[in-house]
């Protein structure tokens, strides 16, 4: 039993090894300090990321810039400039115990958000018009499993008469980091889709429906995306024909 002694602890330390290990890498978090997107074209545009320990400070391309604000660890402001336009817009973030409630911003419209529970956030989405009335264009819900944004169902109320349009979107999800979740504050950003998951989406399936007098239209469209990843787990290179998010890129590259 003597004998038995010593090799007990070396597999005990050893796999508190392994365990620790296992654990520094599931807990590890990177944030990328560029990323090159790229068209079937062969057009190529490179975004640089500056951050303040894991709060992200600005993002910077030839056509935009964008500059995050922060208060007691929440975004509470992103501030975009247009190069070419020279115009600037601001979305403003009000929160409730760390939760988001509203959205508002200078292209004259305002989200307002209702958290049910930890997997549903009903929303509401207005315009404001020249009198500062606000008009309601939308509402739907959002639906969350494994801190993964799943679905998002959305009626539209600025249609025609006896009109009744709506939209249903899904995401399937992989094991693997989203880079996105790594910036501090970044997941509470409800109008920002999937990158505020977990995960990265690998596949989107997009459902759309009329009914007009009476008379249902519907059409679904699927984007999938394919990624590439590190030893940490992290995407290198994402790859995408179509994406809702932005359908000018065909390849992502990201870099640490």
């Amino acid at each position: 039993m003597k004998k038995l002694a010593p090799i007990f602890l070396f597999i005990s330390a050893l796999t508190l090894l392994f365990t620790s290990c296992a654990n520094d890498k599931d807990d590890k978090s990177k944030n990328f300090v560029k990323i090159i997107e790229s068209t079937k074209d062969g057009i190529t545009e490179n975004s640089v990321f500056t951050y303040k320990e894991n709060q992200i400070i600005s993002a910077d391309n030839t056509k935009e810039k964008t500059d995050y604000t922060y208060q007691n660890g929440l975004i509470t402001k992103i501030t975009t400039y247009n190069k070419a336009t020279q115009l600037t817009s601001v979305l403003n973030y009000t929160y409730d115990k760390e939760k988001l409630i509203k959205v508002s911003s200078t292209e004259k419209y305002v989200i307002y958000y209702t958290h049910n529970g930890n997997d549903k956030v009903s929303y509401q989405k207005y315009t404001i018009d020249s009198q500062n009335k606000e008009q309601k264009v939308l509402h739907g819900i959002l639906y969350f499993k494994n801190k993964n944004l799943i679905k998002d169902e959305c009626i539209f109320d600025n249609v025609t008469e006896n009109s009744v349009s709506g939209s249903k979107t899904t995401f399937d999800y992989d094991t693997y980091n989203n880079p996105y979740f790594s910036i501090l504050g970044y997941e509470k950003l409800l109008d920002h889709g999937v990158l505020i998951s977990k995960n990265n989406a690998v596949m989107t399936v997009a459902e759309t429906t009329v009914t007009q007098e009476g008379q249902a239209i519907s059409s679904a469209n699927m984007y999938t995306t394919k990624f590439k990843y590190d030893a940490d787990d992290y995407p290198t290179e994402q790859i995408s024909e179509e994406s809702l998010m932005n359908p000018d890129y065909s390849k992502i590259q990201y870099l640490y």
